[in-house]
């Protein structure tokens, strides 16, 4: 019971004796082998620090081998806690959170696309507001510019274009989102 005295190496000797065989069954109740490493440690940890509190005459293997049973089942209690969240989450907050995203999406491109407006050349600026927001059509916005209809149909074309250009990101955003949408 060097062990228990502190001694480093008599602690070693213990470790290299049982380590492995408990990794052995550490893997095989968690298949998985790095989990299953950190538990072997855990043990071994738990056994260091309550060696104060350890009789003389109790076996080495089977108190660590009880150690390790209830770090495993506390995995499971772990995982499957960790499963149940996932699972509410996914259920009860997937929809809340795409609309979230999508109502945040849609202001910042009601902001951006004020922005791109803004930077259209005056005439087709006015063309556009006047067409998309004031739902205006062509000949009534050619005879409040005092301009020809072709000419109103000229400006909408550049207007569009140039906003094409400038909110082409969102247009590619939409395009992956709805791909991730569907994909999954």
């Amino acid at each position: 019971m060097l062990w228990k005295s502190g001694s480093d190496d008599a602690f070693s000797a213990l470790y290299t004796k049982y380590a492995l065989k408990l990794l052995s069954v550490a893997v095989k109740k968690t298949n998985n082998r790095d989990d299953a490493q950190e538990l072997v440690q855990n043990s071994f940890l738990k056994l260091y620090q309550r060696k104060e509190n350890i009789e003389a005459n109790t076996p080495v293997f089977p108190y660590l081998y009880v150690v390790l049973k209830n770090q495993v089942l506390n995995y499971h209690r772990s995982l499957l806690v960790r499963q149940k969240y996932e699972t509410y989450v996914f259920a009860n907050f997937v929809e809340d959170d795409n609309s979230l995203v999508e109502n945040l999406e849609s202001k910042n491109l009601e902001k951006d696309l004020e922005n791109a407006v803004e930077q259209l050349p005056e005439k087709c600026q006015q063309v556009f507001i006047m067409s998309r927001k004031n739902n205006l059509s062509n000949k009534e916005i050619a005879s409040a510019l005092n301009i020809s209809e072709n000419t109103v149909e000229q400006h909408m074309r550049r207007a569009l274009g140039k906003l094409r250009v400038s909110l082409k990101e969102y247009l590619v955003n939409y395009i992956l989102l709805f791909l991730f949408i569907h994909l999954l």
